[in-house]
């Protein structure tokens, strides 16, 4: 008998993961069955009544790819659940930040019961606001756009704005309009209207957004995106560089936001780490061959406020306002004031 349990569960997570959900049941019998395997540590349970594969959830799954599951086997579960927000923001294929995945956002229509327990929140959004993902019920890609600016803070919200402009095809203009219809009520509202008028769809991800964003929070001048610099090794080769400033002598900062995926990626990488660094390392020596500066940074750095903030200090970048946060000190690390000099531009590298 436990073989004939063991056959079926296996052929219904096989199922589940061809669908890119996770399995759900009805019987109660095979989820006793599933329940002891969570025990056991063979199965993973991120909700009550889903199940998915221990492994490969823990390494074969991205967190987007794991909120995508989850949501998809609420939808299975709950075939009239809308959802919103972040939430239908993964699901129209938005910038969002893992950390904004663990909450479960729903859209109840007006005169519902507001019973919000987590991971569940649910928010009052009339029907006509809905539309579907990938056959999901979801807020329209405006109103969600709208609402995540206004709900999350400027960084979060800065990158579901870009992303909506590059893979939902909305113009700034468009999301402007329709933020500035929003009115009466409507919490954040403001905030959602500086946002979009920061929205650049040329941002290729969130984490250049999140950092376009601390630029501004920070008062320094905003760069040009995605600019594309010949290469000095090929007469009709082009490099594009994520940031660029002109500074006042008429020098060039180039800004790299550096994530992991260039160089962990195998689809992003060449094949490996090492040919992928050392690609880069001939890409950097050519933009520097100009005596411009290449000023590189992680995400880690841009969250770091004060030592992004001396940072971009350092390089030049000039400061054209006010910070709209406070700077906090650097933690008993001594960071010294950027040189009065000018900025001596990155080594180039060798080529071999």
């Amino acid at each position: 008998m436990y073989a004939r349990v063991d056959e079926a569960i296996d052929l219904l997570l096989n199922d589940a993961e061809l669908r890119a959900v996770c399995l759900t049941t009805a019987d109660k019998n095979l989820r006793r069955a599933l329940d002891r395997r969570v025990r056991a540590g063979m199965l993973v349970s991120p909700l009550p009544g889903l199940y998915a594969r221990g492994q490969r959830w823990l390494h074969g799954l991205t967190p987007t790819q794991r909120a995508l599951h989850v949501l998809g086997a609420l939808h299975e579960l709950h075939p009239t659940w809308r959802f919103c927000g972040p939430s239908a923001a993964v699901l129209q294929g938005l910038s969002v930040s893992h950390g904004l995945l663990r909450t479960i956002h729903l859209a109840v229509s007006p005169g519902s019961g507001i019973r919000s327990s987590e991971p569940y929140c649910r928010h009052v959004i009339p029907d006509e606001e809905a539309t579907e993902a990938g056959g999901v019920p979801v807020t329209s890609l405006l109103r969600t756009t709208f609402d995540c600016m206004r709900w999350l803070d400027f960084r979060e919200g800065l990158a579901v704005a870009d992303s909506a402009l590059r893979v939902g095809g909305l113009s700034r203009e468009e999301l402007l309009a329709y933020v500035e219809q929003m009115r009466g009520g409507y919490r954040g509202v403001a905030q959602a209207r500086m946002t979009a008028a920061h929205a650049d769809g040329r941002s290729e991800n969130g984490g250049e957004s999140i950092a376009r964003a601390a630029m501004w929070e920070l008062g320094f001048a905003m760069p040009d995106l995605q600019v594309e610099v010949p290469s000095p090794f090929s007469g009709s080769g082009l490099y594009r560089v994520d940031f660029r400033w002109f500074l006042p002598d008429g020098t060039e900062v180039y800004g790299e936001h550096d994530g992991d995926e260039k160089y962990l990626n195998p689809l992003m990488n060449g094949g490996s780490p090492l040919r992928a660094m050392k690609r880069e390392r001939k890409r950097e020596s050519g933009l520097t061959v100009s005596h411009a500066s290449v000023m590189r940074f992680s995400p880690a750095d841009v969250a770091d406020t004060a030592y992004f903030d001396w940072l971009l200090r350092y390089y030049g970048v000039p400061r054209e306002r006010e910070p709209l946060i406070e700077i906090p000190s650097a933690g008993g690390i001594v960071i010294p004031e950027p040189p009065e000099i000018e900025v001596v531009p990155v080594e180039a590298y060798g080529l071999e």
